[in-house]
């Protein structure tokens, strides 16, 4: 693979190394931790739903990456080393469909705007809710550590 090539697939998993220091920071207690009145939204949730898009993106890339793992469930328990795990498996099967999108040129089955929209909307997304449980950690009073408040611009260092 060129240098351009590396960089789209290491580009990815920095991102997913800032959202694995966010999930070191948090405590068990936080992974509830809500700004909705509903009661909706924990921050449990939100790593879930990364976890959950990360989920259906492989799913229609190829449902057999995926024959050993579920979504999580609103129901079902969140806890700082199933959401890790969770990540961590999921992580690494969107590298491995972003290094077969750069090997077919770019194309992604699945995706029809290719390889790097697909790793844009990956960062996009997933910053998204990092933005939103940053937040609610603040409101809900929640020290956020230095190292993850400006850790997590570091990406020369991630």
């Amino acid at each position: 693979m060129t240098t351009i090539e590396k960089q789209i697939t290491e580009t990815w998993f920095i991102n997913h190394r800032t959202n694995l220091m966010l999930i070191n920071s948090l405590t068990e207690d936080a992974l509830n931790y809500t700004t909705s009145k509903r009661g909706g939204g924990t921050i449990g949730h939100q790593l879930a739903h990364i976890y959950n898009v990360r989920f259906w993106k492989l799913e229609k890339y190829d449902k057999s990456l995926i024959a050993d793992l579920t979504t999580i469930t609103e129901k079902d328990p969140k806890t700082i080393s199933m959401l890790k795990d969770c990540h961590q498996v999921s992580a690494e099967l969107i590298g491995k469909i972003l290094e077969d999108g750069v090997k077919k040129n770019g194309e992604i089955k699945g995706f029809k705007r290719g390889v790097v929209p697909l790793l844009g909307y990956f960062i996009s997304h997933e910053g998204h809710h990092r933005g939103n449980i940053l937040l609610t950690l603040k409101n809900c009073g929640f020290k956020i550590p230095n190292e993850l408040k400006y850790g997590i611009w570091e990406w020369n260092k991630i």
